[in-house]
């Protein structure tokens, strides 16, 4: 297939391998500046009635893959499909895999072996975590950096290519490092992971495969025959170390490891038995004479020497994969493993830029929170005075309300006690009237018939006497006179009696009219008082509205900041990449 020159949005750079399936090349993501792996499948080499099902298998299979992140898996970044191709684009190795080392026959020292299994270890038990079972742990899946770092890759996808290009019953994975169940077809766990990992300390162990041969052979091997302890091969394995490769090894998936933490825990333990060092003049192992053993029973990785010009390439390669990355410690990480690079001042810049929008988000998150706080407090006591207002104004309508009632109650007793004096004084004044009017007929009636018969008898006796008569009935109109005189003063008495009663009932009304005067007053007061509740309400709002205002001046200066500081990073990363390239044209020419 000829090399496509873009792919989506990647532009294709060069090819980095070919399978039976696809291709894998090299691309760069313009849009953020990244260069990446794009591993390719080819529709065409998947029969047509199984394609549906395939591809929509290799989706979800990607999508699970897509989940993990851990700085010991290669990262998927993406997925498509165009007309003939369906694509992963993936985080780029510069390394080697370990397949490369094993192939060569190098061998490591037992200490890096088992170093490499525990970073093995620690990126599956991430992985088996978060659902996701690699199902095909094998050398070739291993790739050293050139900084001595392992990366696992392939994650959840070895198993959708191989069920791809087999036939129903073939077996899946490579024979050497799949478990029984594997095998046998049975479904699979976390535990043929562990397997896996297991062969794969075994090769560290001894620089040999566990089980060799053709496919039957090795089927038949792994599911029916125990492996040779690595401390027969070579001596300077600990038991120890036989009983965690035998554990890991099981046949039985109920006999292995249950989980990744289990094996690490006991390999961890296992390594304390390792010795620090060996004498010269150990024996040499015993299964295989022409093994690449040293004095000491191992060999360590070859050193490698890495050129001014290689190494000025890693570290440009380094800055590019985190040139655009918003987190402090990829730039830490390249001023550890760059310290004197071309770019550690502006990794140190991006550092305190990013230490400082950091802190300026944090200051405005502090702010929020405190506008929330104030803002919660204000509708708080918003509420409390509402409650408060609602509780004083149900108070003072019932006050009030009461008072109406009383003085309801109190002028209506008033007015049945004046009605009473009133009645009592009517009746009193009829009485008196109707006795004195009966006196005044019963004297008038008595003096009358006095004078007849006074004057019947002075007429009849003495004329004479006449004068005595009439100075007698003088003297009785005199009495009547006296009488009528102290009639009139009673009345005077009993009116004036009226009048001061009358008095007193309006010095009454006087009084609780005064009375009514206070509590109107004390309502005037408590109304000022809620008034004066109001205005320190609204100031406190006012104060808020100023400090969000400030808040919100604060986050307009940063975000003119950012945009400063973005604006000279894009033109510190211009220059940066014109004197690369200017470089790199220099370099090749």
């Amino acid at each position: 297939m000829e090399k496509p020159k873009k792919l989506g949005k990647y532009q294709i750079r060069s090819e980095l391998g070919r399978g039976a399936m696809g291709v894998v090349y090299e691309a760069f993501d313009p849009l953020i500046e990244r260069t990446v792996a794009i591993k390719t499948i080819l529709k065409s080499s998947v029969d047509k009635s199984e394609s549906e099902e395939a591809f929509s298998r290799f989706r979800r299979e990607a999508r699970a893959a897509g989940r993990l992140s851990h700085p010991k898996i290669v990262a998927i970044y993406e997925y498509g499909e165009d007309d003939d191709m369906a694509f992963i684009v993936m985080e780029l190795i510069r390394g080697k895999e370990l397949k490369d080392y094993f192939d060569r026959e190098d061998s490591f020292s037992l200490h890096d072996g088992v170093r490499i299994v525990m970073q093995i270890l620690d990126a599956l038990d991430y992985s088996h975590t978060h659902g996701v079972v690699h199902r095909d742990i094998k050398p070739a899946n291993i790739l050293i950096t050139r900084e001595g770092k392992i990366k696992i890759a392939d994650f959840g996808i070895a198993k959708i290519d191989s069920a791809l290009l087999t036939q129903v019953g073939a077996v899946m994975g490579t024979p050497t490092y799949m478990s029984p169940e594997q095998f046998m077809g049975i479904e699979v766990d976390q535990r043929a992971d562990i397997y896996s990992t297991g062969v794969i300390l075994y090769q560290f162990l001894t620089g040999l495969r566990p089980f060799t041969g053709g496919v039957i052979s090795i089927m038949h091997q792994v599911i029916n025959q125990e492996p040779t302890p690595p401390s027969r091969i070579n001596p300077n394995v600990p038991e120890q170390l036989d009983e965690v490769v035998k554990k890991a090894m099981a046949k039985k998936p109920e006999d292995r490891y249950q989980t990744v933490a289990e094996f690490m825990t006991a390999l961890k333990l296992a390594s304390h038995a390792l010795p620090a060092s060996q004498e010269a003049g150990v024996a040499k192992p015993k299964a295989v004479a022409d093994q690449a053993y040293g004095p000491e029973g191992t060999i360590k990785l070859p050193t490698r020497t890495v050129s001014p010009e290689a190494a000025r390439k890693n570290d440009i390669d380094a800055w590019q994969r985190i040139t655009n990355s918003r987190d402090t410690a990829d730039f830490q990480r390249y001023l550890r493993d760059y310290p004197a690079g071309e770019f550690a001042e502006l990794a140190r810049r991006r550092i305190a830029a990013l230490t400082e929008v950091a802190e300026q988000a944090r200051l405005q998150q502090e702010a929020r929170m405190n506008a929330e706080k104030a803002e919660k407090k204000r509708r708080k006591a918003e509420q409390q005075a509402a409650a408060e207002r609602a509780q004083a104004e149900a108070r003072a309508q019932a006050e009030a309300e009461a008072r109406r009632q009383q003085e309801a109650a109190e002028k209506e007793r008033w007015a049945r006690k004046i009605a009473e004096i009133k009645d009592e004084a009517e009746k009193a004044r009829m009485v008196e009237a109707a006795k004195r009017e009966q006196d005044s007929a019963e004297q008038a009636q008595q003096i009358q018939v006095q004078r007849v018969q006074d004057l019947s008898a002075s007429l009849s006796r003495n004329p004479h006497k006449f004068v005595e008569i009439v100075s007698r009935r003088e003297a009785a109109v005199e009495a009547e006179r006296r009488m009528l005189k102290e009639n009139k003063k009673r009345l005077e008495e009993e009116v004036l009696r009226k009048q001061q009663a009358k008095k007193k009932l309006l010095s009454r009304k006087e009084a609780m009219k005064t009375q009514m005067n206070a509590v109107a007053e004390e309502n005037i007061q408590q109304e000022a008082e809620l008034e004066k509740r109001d205005k320190e309400l609204e100031e406190a709002h006012r104060r808020i509205e100023a400090t969000e205002r400030r808040r919100k001046e604060a986050e307009e200066r940063a975000a003119r900041e950012r945009k400063r500081t973005r604006r000279m990073l894009m033109t510190i990363a211009a220059v940066l990449a014109a004197l690369a390239l200017g470089g790199l044209i220099l370099f090749f020419s």
